[in-house]
């Protein structure tokens, strides 16, 4: 079986290799696979016709200095497509770049799958127009999303969410603290300020000036002791991203604070997460894994300017935004939500300070982690389901060979 595999970002990426695992396995013929992915995708032994790295894909405000690049991506892979007549193409995720790479390919006359589609739920509901007309399935991850997608007349399936197959579900909070050299008793603050380059720089020094208020507090109100110091650990998601000011900023912050040690780390956030007693999470994929991981969060946004002035006067969304909390319907709030012109300093401080000293808190919201992690878990791997989906589709066209 020859398939078109197109993971454009670092999550989608690991989305992909798993998916391409469990297509090997599940095929018991081989897999020829092509297309754009990164490290992940390419140890699984794609074909890379794009290198995943290149496009360092960004939300829509902010691709159009990567343009030409994109372009150029977008034309590479659907010559490849056209001349490869693959007998199924995947795309993972990146709406804005992969609507445009299944209007190309649509008069192929190549079945498409989507797996991990838009957020339709939020905003830009035209898209469910786009999804009906451009592909044969779409694979969803979250519970919620079938019913949405099903009642659009989208052929479309839940299938679970690939975390489950990413998470190191078992790990212990004591195995953890070991790893990152943490004592038991340690109270511990997790800064998750986002993977995307514009998005983390929006987040990451409010979060860091956060986390000494944080500190500050706990020692006033006798949460730590005198001689004891607030764990903060941030996680960065590519080297690129620490630059030297932000490690000199964390050096003068616990030179200067004596209740506090912020360390930076590359790499480690679910071990992180399994070891933190609280976290302050930039909305995104990350507040699942949270919630999946049992660590108690707020969920945290600031757009850009122009990205906030759009949300206030055309979207005009007013439920949840965060994962977590679109999940757990029994609590429509599991997570407070700190959006947009809410983003500072002090409502974080509090809020960090409740996660971590508010025992009644910390016990509703971990029951309701045990909800969310049921609901996730019932279909089982999720690579094997959508795995099991797209050979079903290719056996339909009698394609499979």
């Amino acid at each position: 079986m020859k398939i078109l595999i197109s993971a454009a970002e670092a999550s989608s990426d690991a989305h992909g290799a798993a998916l391409l695992k469990a297509l090997k396995e599940k095929a018991g013929l081989e897999i020829d696979a092509f297309g754009i992915g990164g490290p992940h995708l390419q140890k699984a032994g794609l074909r890379t016709v794009v290198d995943a790295r290149e496009l360092l894909a960004m939300g829509f405000f902010e691709i159009l200095g990567r343009l030409p690049r994109i372009i150029k991506a977008l034309n590479q892979i659907h010559k490849t497509a056209v001349s490869e007549k693959p007998d199924v193409a995947v795309v993972i995720d990146y709406p804005d770049f992969h609507f445009r790479f299944a209007k190309r390919l649509k008069s192929s006359g190549i079945p498409l799958v989507y797996f991990i589609p838009p957020k339709v739920w939020v905003w830009r509901k035209s898209r469910l127009n786009l999804l009906r007309e451009l592909f044969t399935k779409v694979l969803c991850i979250f519970p919620f999303e079938e019913k949405i997608y099903q009642q659009a007349n989208i052929n479309a399936s839940y299938v679970g969410n690939p975390l489950i197959d990413e998470l190191p579900l078992n790990l212990t909070k004591q195995e953890a603290r070991k790893k990152l050299s943490l004592a038991n008793d340690d109270k511990v603050l997790l800064l998750m300020p986002g993977s995307r380059p514009s998005e983390f720089y929006r987040h990451v020094k409010l979060m860091m000036d956060a986390s000494v208020g944080v500190a500050e507090k706990m020692r006033q109100k006798g949460y730590i002791g005198s001689h004891q110091k607030l764990m903060v650990l941030m996680t960065f998601p590519t080297t690129s991203m620490i630059k030297p000011k932000w490690k000199r900023a964390a050096e003068l912050i616990n030179q200067i604070n004596d209740c506090i040690e912020l360390r930076l780390s590359l790499g480690d956030s679910h071990l992180a997460l399994v070891a933190a007693d609280a976290a302050l999470v930039k909305s995104g994929t990350s507040t699942l894994e949270a919630a999946l991981l049992k660590c108690p969060l707020a969920v945290v946004y600031k757009p850009s300017n122009f990205a906030g002035w759009v949300w206030r006067n055309f979207i005009k969304y007013k439920g949840p935004v965060g994962l977590v909390n679109l999940i757990d319907s029994k609590n429509q709030y599991v997570a407070k939500e700190i959006l947009c012109r809410d983003v500072k300093p002090q409502a974080l401080i509090d809020e960090a300070f409740f996660l971590l000293t508010d025992d009644d808190r910390r016990r509703a919201m971990l029951e309701a982690f045990d909800r969310i992690r049921d609901k996730i878990f019932e279909k089982g791997s999720p690579s094997q389901k959508a795995a099991e989906e797209i050979i079903a589709l290719v056996n339909t066209r009698g394609k499979l060979r």
